[in-house]
């Protein structure tokens, strides 16, 4: 009777349960990139998809069809351009203020842009996403890929500007690549660590939209930041300044006259990147309620 009893107690005694971390907390930055990348890539038929449809959802049911489509990305460069004629701006650092205000915008509306939008994927997507497999990554880059649309058409008019005006291009190809992976990278980075952080504080989102909406005015936009008296000292310091301005002068002037303080920023916006992705790839299981 007692060795029967004993049998299944040796039994469950000699069994052991193995806890494991959830892997992604040991994965790494490096790997965490990796990992974020090959879902872009293994969901990129979705992406495609899910911009086929957000592209067709912009003039469906409307009498101009896809004519909105390349219409409303020009709206914020024509209210501009608009204010131009009227001559409420002058001629700054020698060109054209049309094509100033117009370049100066579109790159605004890019990079901005790659800030507010992640953070309205993650929100309004984020009940779909928790019902199937979809990482939001993929939901994120289709989204960008509407940005890249739209950023086309505005681009396409600040040709224009350049042929109707001959104000033809000088580039530094050095200063405009490092002013364009700093841009990238300072505004993917920010924007998908504000992703997550406006899940669980629910004021990001209104606070950027109202930073974005006065930083305009401060970021070398629509005035030179260097003839803002005191402000001038924003100039190499606010990083959205040093994105227009290196990329302006890398196309325009021949070359950036900041070009030391633009490789500490590409710099410093790689390191952002490395945390801000690993970030992004832990937590968002966690606002997916996955574990």
């Amino acid at each position: 009777m007692n060795s029967q009893q004993s049998e299944p107690v040796a039994k469950r005694n000699a069994e052991s349960r193995t806890y494991q971390p959830f892997d992604r907390f040991s994965d790494g930055p490096f790997l965490a990139i990796k990992r974020f990348l090959a879902e872009i890539a293994r969901h990129r038929s979705h992406i495609s998809t899910v911009f086929i449809d957000d592209f067709k959802a912009g003039y469906r049911g409307t009498a101009l069809g896809v004519f909105w489509n390349f219409v409303l990305p020009l709206v914020p460069v024509s209210v501009y351009i608009l204010l131009v004629n009227l001559r409420v701006f002058p001629t700054f650092e020698g060109m054209n203020p049309a094509l100033y205000i117009g370049f100066n915008v579109t790159l605004w509306v890019l990079f901005t842009g790659m800030i507010t939008r992640p953070i309205q994927v993650v929100k309004s997507r984020n009940a779909e996403t928790m019902m199937t497999a979809l990482p939001m990554s993929a939901a994120i880059v289709a989204s960008f890929a509407q940005l890249c649309f739209d950023t086309l058409v505005r681009g396409a008019l600040v040709v224009l500007l350049v042929v109707v005006f001959g104000q033809w291009p000088n580039v530094a190809i050095f200063d405009l690549l490092l002013a364009l992976m700093f841009a990238t990278m300072f505004c993917f980075s920010i924007g998908l660590t504000l992703s997550i952080l406006s899940m669980i504080f629910s004021d990001i989102a209104r606070l950027v939209a109202i930073l974005l909406q006065y930083g305009i005015f401060v970021s070398g936009v629509i005035f030179p930041v260097s003839t803002m008296g005191p402000l001038a000292v924003l100039e190499t310091t606010n990083p959205f300044n040093v994105i227009i301005s290196a990329s302006r002068d890398a196309i325009f002037a021949g070359g950036y006259a900041h070009t030391p303080e633009l490789l500490v920023w590409t710099g410093a916006s790689s390191l952002l990147m490395l945390v801000s992705i690993n970030f992004f790839y832990i937590m968002e299981h966690r606002i997916r309620g996955v574990v």
